[in-house]
């Protein structure tokens, strides 16, 4: 399931100071290049190589994207299928075994420059988040960009509960969603034996405490979908219903759905990530 990851890169304040000039900041991002701390080696150990290996400016906005690849360590006690039949007896000793090799996976890593928020869009397996926030103060060691104490977002379960009714309230109808709905009461009318919206509704009110909740939009010129599932505050579902999507209108959606986050939160996401007020520098000289 593709999954979103929101992390705010540094204190509003502090990278403000930073974002007042976005071009020189920009054309640092885009000189990343294979001798940069960042960059992905493939000559490195198996098992720990990681890094970017691609950056591109999406025209027509402040976002950079940096592709990501990172692979798991070797495991010396992986047991293949031959392995375990030898060991059963099935297959003899001289049967070669596999070599053990990591699993590899990749991210898509959405930097607003104007705002200091990375958009972590990962499509399948994910990588660590720890290797992500790693990968962020490399990019900071590159660039001098303030991305050491990194926050990544977490929402909560009151929050779930919001942004639920946020997205209803603009048009969003259930995808998959089962809920805790007994304060609520639902009047429904029409043909509700065959309208399969309405029994995705009522099919949460029979689970009780709710796990999940999905919400979908689409309309001729969009379609978005995310979702949210209970223990998992730090991740946001976004299946892109196997459709070929351009980064431009894969972001558009990434940023719809920081929308409907921001209202149930009543701030910008990085006023709830980084709350606590910054000091002038003025008041450390008196």
């Amino acid at each position: 399931m593709p999954q979103l990851r929101i992390i705010c890169l540094a204190h509003p304040a502090a990278w403000s100071y930073v974002a007042r000039d976005l071009h020189t900041l920009e054309q640092k991002i885009l000189a990343l290049n294979p001798s940069s701390n960042i960059w992905l080696k493939l000559d490195a150990e198996k098992g720990k190589r990681r890094g970017i290996y691609k950056v591109e400016k999406l025209e027509g906005t402040n976002h950079i994207v940096l592709r990501f690849v990172a692979e798991s360590e070797v495991k010396e006690d992986y047991k293949s299928l031959e392995q375990l039949l030898k060991e059963e007896g099935y297959l003899s000793m001289d049967v070669k075994t596999p070599t053990p090799v990591p699993l590899a996976s990749k991210a898509l890593l959405f930097l607003d420059l104007k705002q200091g928020v990375c958009y972590v869009f990962v499509p399948g397996r994910p990588p660590k988040i720890e290797f992500i926030l790693e990968t962020l103060c490399l990019l900071g060691r590159d660039t001098g960009i303030p991305s050491r104490n990194a926050r990544l977002f977490e929402w909560k379960e009151l929050h779930a509960v919001k942004i639920a009714e946020i997205a209803r309230k603009e048009g969003f109808t259930p995808y998959k969603t089962r809920a805790d709905l007994e304060t609520v009461t639902i009047t429904a009318v029409g043909d509700l034996e065959y309208n399969e919206k309405w029994k995705k509704v009522q099919r949460s009110l029979d689970l009780g405490e709710w796990k999940t909740l999905a919400y979908i939009k689409s309309t001729d010129k969009e379609l978005i979908v995310f979702g949210l599932t209970k223990n998992r505050n730090k991740v946001i579902s976004m299946p892109i219903m196997d459709r070929n999507i351009s980064l431009k209108e894969l972001l558009r959606m990434i940023l719809k759905t920081r929308e409907l986050i921001e209202k149930a939160l009543n701030c910008d996401i990085r006023q709830y990530c980084f709350p606590e007020p910054i000091k002038p520098l003025s008041s450390f000289m008196r």
